[in-house]
């Protein structure tokens, strides 16, 4: 039988060899120029947040593209996991590292990255068109009246993400610009946000992006009341999200709360007005019924006891 000291010394051995294991810190990825995806703002509970981001995208995102496929890095992570059974602690070892190798490369379909910004969320798309899933969104909670969410207020798809600076700002821009103004003259306005920065100023960047539009196509018209395409310009810290949005301001701004409220009062008024037609017309029936009713023998005695004294 060993005696406890050389027990507790290989306690403590063990410990100390799986001791940084436990104090390891997750790797969290941020918002980088290039990427594209959805600016998500909340109402302070952010993680709640990011998990109802998850679920209406997800959802939606099946809807519309059908669900994800697996991809190579998960089935290559699955050959892992099923080949380390029987190895010695060191292989084990090895094939975890590997597992999470494997897991930080792979490419989902949505996942969150830090903004450096507070109720500001980003969520970044693999999907080609983040304009095409925001616009399904927006016109199912339009029409069903439902928003599936309680922390998230506003979920803005964005095209481009890049430097908050003013050159790559307009080269950014023009690009987007080529595809959304170049062919059709229509009406524009420019929203303009900023978070944490103070070096782009609202005025010249506005009066840039115009004249850029302007240029696309000269029949290109400001409308700040009913833009049927706004260019939305969100800054956070050191980098500038850009997006066209069609019908951006019909949609509430894409804030999906208050396309609810606006579904659910449209229905609510829509049900009483029917309510009042339908009082409207009982009373009307009831008026005709009465003036169709019989005369009973007393009222006719009553009429002709007048009727004689008229004549008297």
């Amino acid at each position: 039988m060993e005696p406890a000291t050389k027990k507790s010394k290989m306690v403590n051995n063990k410990f100390k060899h799986n001791k940084k294991k436990y104090f390891q810190q997750s790797k969290k990825q941020f918002l980088q120029a290039g990427q594209r995806g959805f600016l998500v703002t909340c109402n302070m509970n952010e993680k709640a947040c990011v998990r109802e981001c998850y679920n209406l995208l997800n959802h939606y995102a099946d809807e519309l593209y059908g669900p994800e496929a697996a991809s190579k890095q998960d089935t290559d992570a699955d050959a892992v996991k099923d080949g380390g059974g029987d190895a010695d602690s060191d292989d084990v070892d090895a094939a975890v590292a590997k597992c999470r190798e494997i897991f930080e490369k792979r490419k989902l379909r949505f996942q969150n990255v830090d903004t450096g910004t507070t109720n500001c969320i980003f969520i970044r798309t693999q999907l080609e068109d983040p304009l095409a899933l925001g616009k399904h969104i927006v016109e199912d909670i339009t029409t069903t009246g439902k928003a599936m969410s309680r922390f998230v207020l506003r979920m803005v798809p964005i095209e481009a993400v890049c430097r908050s600076n003013m050159p790559d700002i307009i080269n950014t821009a023009g690009a987007l610009f080529d595809k959304h103004f170049l062919k059709e003259p229509t009406t524009y306005g420019i929203i303009f946000n900023h978070r944490f920065n103070n070096q782009i100023k609202r005025d010249p960047i506005i009066k840039e992006l115009a004249e850029m539009v302007n240029s696309k196509n000269i029949g290109n018209k400001v409308d700040l009341q009913n833009a049927k395409k706004s260019i939305v310009v969100e800054v956070l810290r050191g980098f500038c999200l850009l997006s066209v949005i069609d019908n951006y301001l019909e949609f509430k701004r894409y804030n999906l709360s208050e396309l609810a409220n606006a579904n659910g009062q449209k229905t609510n008024a829509e049900g009483e007005a029917k309510s009042n037609e339908s009082d409207e017309q009982k009373e009307d029936k009831e008026s005709e019924a009465q003036d169709d009713e019989p005369e009973t023998p007393a009222e006719n005695s009553t009429k002709s006891n007048e009727s004689v004294v008229a004549a008297k």
